[in-house]
């Protein structure tokens, strides 16, 4: 209830739930009394941001497992938006935004990375950066062990990031399972032609809606 109620005090605003089904999944009869109740208690607040004409409130949801959704759930989200793995061009990016603020080599080819990293999502990439973060610091502390004194750990390497690839294991989500469940699942998954909207264009549509409503968020908190 807490965060409806600063939803609204604070609108425009965004609440977003991720891992959605983990929270607002199937209703099961082996579910605790708790859980239930907790979720009508979630959706009969849902009910009153959508009937209210004046409230400026949007909610959003991610999962990777949209057949698991509560029916329930599903009819109050509209829209449904695939977002899937990034091609060789944005992990290339990701792992940029990653690496931002942190001591790299300068000559580290992202691209090249990025090329090995087919099928890897952003989660895969930001463990792969964690991973190979671990070797300057064993270098590091092997350096100690010799008696040799360093400041503070090398910077981060190609090498580094190609040794984690040569164990590491990628999450490998095909984005054609999310269509082949989308088809399979009920309510608004189940229902709608995959090539009656677009993907790219929905998520274009979505992108001009969010920042949309950052910006009007914006604009009322600099009000007087």
């Amino acid at each position: 209830a807490a965060v409806f109620t600063l939803a609204y005090k604070l609108q425009p605003a965004i609440i977003f739930i991720d891992e959605v089904d983990s929270f607002l999944g199937q209703r099961r009869t082996t579910d605790h009394e708790a859980l239930t109740n907790m979720k009508t208690e979630f959706m009969a607040l849902w009910d009153g941001f959508t009937t209210d004409q004046n409230a400026r409130v949007m909610v959003l949801a991610a999962t990777n497992r949209p057949s698991e959704l509560d029916e329930a759930i599903l009819r109050r989200l509209p829209q449904a938006f695939e977002i899937g793995i990034p091609d060789c061009r944005e992990r290339a990016a990701i792992l940029e935004v990653v690496l931002k603020g942190e001591r790299v080599d300068e000559d580290i080819d992202f691209d090249h990375i990025a090329s090995l990293c087919e099928g890897y999502t952003g989660s895969d990439l930001l463990e792969l950066c964690k991973q190979a973060a671990y070797f300057p610091i064993r270098d590091l502390l092997k350096d100690e062990n010799k008696g040799k004194s360093s400041a503070e750990p090398r910077p981060l390497s190609q090498m580094d990031l190609e040794k984690v690839l040569a164990t590491s294991k990628k999450t490998g989500v095909a984005a054609n399972e999310y269509t082949r469940l989308s088809l399979q699942s009920p309510g608004w998954l189940g229902q709608r032609d995959p090539g009656d909207y677009p993907v790219q264009v929905a998520i274009s549509e979505l992108s001009k809606l969010v920042v949309s409503q950052i910006l009007n968020i914006q604009s009322d908190s600099q009000d007087p």
